[in-house]
């Protein structure tokens, strides 16, 4: 698996992770609130990523990585979130 893929992989898995987050633990917390978490989540992501074997400075930076998994962990986190906050 080449370092892009293994990047997507993990932002999908925190998007989901965030998306579990936001719909159910923070239900009756403010949009702001939620949104605020899912950044934070979404940063952090990024320094999640060399415990899978990648490096950072060989792969671009820490900008590189976070644009890099940005949709991927959008998708899964809107996804997500409004699949638990419906069901709920």
């Amino acid at each position: 698996m080449d370092d892009k893929n293994k990047v997507a992989l993990v932002f999908c898995l925190m998007g989901a992770i965030s998306g579990v987050i936001s719909g159910s633990l923070l239900k009756g917390t403010p949009s702001y609130g939620i949104l605020f978490v899912a950044i934070v989540i979404m940063y952090l992501s990024s320094y999640i990523v060399p415990f899978v074997g990648i490096n950072i400075e060989k792969y671009g930076g820490r900008r590189k990585v976070i644009t890099s998994g940005l949709y991927s962990f959008l998708l899964w986190w809107l996804t997500i979130w409004f699949l638990i906050y419906n069901i709920d």
